[in-house]
């Protein structure tokens, strides 16, 4: 029983794709008008747009004329033809855009800086500076180790220990290089 069941759904798929196949082959095709008598693609000008605003053209009216007169009546709306582009009068705020020139001048850049020189002066406050920040990371650390002690956390205490055996390294070279920029920042002369 379950052996024709498996047929079914790819006999049913198959008899869709069938249809609609025939259906597309088959189907009216829409029809095209002759060649000869397809318009000719007309060329579109643009009329030049000048700065000087334009004024729409009003109608006027006299109290004693009667609404009723078809020659006083405003003009429809002609709806805008396929390709041809909208004209806009410049207004009085409005800025004309210049038009872009092929070879542009090119552009004078500020100068960059001169680095300052990197005296041992200089050094020596920055290692300053990086020893604090790690002294005060060591500090963090300590204090996240004993509270992963107390939760009873211990893979989290040994990557804390790790971490900070690292960081005390890093603070023990510091310190030794410290000590020697100081002594050169002693030798160095004063900066002007």
């Amino acid at each position: 029983m379950n052996g024709p069941a498996r047929f079914v759904l790819p006999l049913a798929g198959a008899m869709v794709l069938a249809v609609a196949v025939l259906g597309v082959m088959l189907w009216p095709s829409p029809s095209a008008p002759p060649s000869s008598q397809t318009p000719a693609p007309r060329s579109v000008s643009v009329a030049p747009v000048t700065s000087e605003p334009r004024a729409p053209a009003a109608s006027v009216r006299t109290p004693g004329a009667s609404t009723s007169n078809p020659t006083s009546s405003p003009p429809t709306p002609v709806p805008d033809a396929p390709g041809q582009a909208t004209v806009v009068p410049v207004g009085p705020g409005d800025e004309v855009p210049s038009p872009e020139s092929p070879n542009p001048l090119p552009q004078v850049n500020e100068p960059i800086p001169a680095e300052k020189p990197q005296t041992a002066r200089w050094k020596l406050a920055k290692t300053k500076r990086i020893s604090e920040l790690l002294a005060r990371d060591v500090k963090r650390l300590e204090q996240d180790r004993d509270a992963a002690g107390a939760r009873g956390d211990e893979a989290e205490r040994q990557r804390l220990d790790t971490l900070i055996q690292r960081h005390q390294g890093q603070l023990r070279t510091l310190h030794e290089e410290l000590q020697q920029l100081s002594r050169q920042a002693e030798n160095e002369p004063p900066e002007p």
